[in-house]
């Protein structure tokens, strides 16, 4: 019990209260970039419909959800890590190289524990951990050049940092490191970014508490839901990752793709304030 209540519960909990309020931000960039009330509306319907649509493909196919959720998570927390956006070669291979850490590196360093926690999603463990032990090695060499394009590019800063989560993924237990990334820099730095950008940072501050409320009250009913052999440990750990990936998928459309191209669009739709910037 102490075991997991240290390794499970505890880092859950603070992802939980620590994280999961950056993409309750989310109603706040929406309400302050749509000054229209049926925008914003139908924007806000569309959200919470695509969420419930990824419950309900993770419960039919939870291996390919799985699947598209780290693939998707590498790229959104590579992306997320870059101070400059764009699509060319390096900017890429920065990205997959950070995000791959916490997709690849960190499952690779940790496998039993890590297999186990896919089997209790749902998901074919086997299958995902060779899909990751096949691309480990071909992401170390990508990594590896990027560490070094980045000490000859002088950024330093960028290097330290990419070693320090390299070695925080291998050392610490698995979901602890992702905990430790995920609260004190993922989610810090994004509600640092929007809450500085948002005309209002206190309509911010009253979407997160409220939205990210709302989200543990659902997350609750959820666990009541799962049958009642299921252990409450195990129902904690599907009930917040599927939940994360029903979130994630609406957030990184809405931050990494309908942002940008709503920022470089010259024909923006009437009603939408611009003042607010993607990244």
């Amino acid at each position: 019990m102490n075991e997991t209540l240290i390794q499970i519960v505890i880092p859950i909990s603070l992802m939980v209260v620590f994280g999961v309020p950056h993409g309750a931000l989310d109603g706040a960039i929406i309400f302050q970039r749509c000054s229209a009330l049926w925008p914003r509306i139908l924007l806000l319907l569309a959200y919470l419909l695509l969420c419930g649509v990824c419950v309900l493909l993770w419960i039919v196919l939870p291996t390919v959800c799985l699947a598209v959720f780290l693939g998707m998570s590498m790229w959104h927390f590579g992306q997320s890590d870059q101070s400059h956006s764009g699509y060319t070669v390096q900017h890429i291979l920065r990205v997959v190289t950070d995000g791959g850490i916490w997709v690849l590196l960190l499952p690779f360093s940790h496998q039993s524990v890590v297999h186990e926690l896919f089997i209790v999603l749902g998901a074919d463990g086997s299958i995902i951990m060779q899909i990751i032990n096949w691309l480990i090695i071909p992401w170390s060499l990508l990594a590896l050049v990027t560490v070094v394009v980045r000490i000859l590019n002088g950024d330093g800063k960028a290097v330290i940092s990419t070693l320090s989560f390299a070695a925080l993924s291998i050392m610490m237990p698995p979901l602890w490191s992702l905990c430790i990334y995920f609260c004190a820099w993922h989610s810090r730095r994004h509600i640092s970014r929007i809450l500085s950008d948002l005309s209002s940072p206190r309509l911010g501050w009253i979407m997160m508490i409220s939205l990210t409320s709302i989200t543990v009250l659902m997350a609750l009913l959820a666990a009541l839901w799962l049958p009642a052999t299921t252990l409450w440990t195990a129902a904690m750990v599907q009930v917040f990752f599927i939940g994360l990936f029903a979130l994630t998928v609406p957030h990184m459309l809405l931050i990494d793709l309908y942002l940008p191209w709503l920022d470089s669009s010259t024909h923006g739709a009437s009603g939408v304030d611009r003042s607010y910037p993607a990244r």
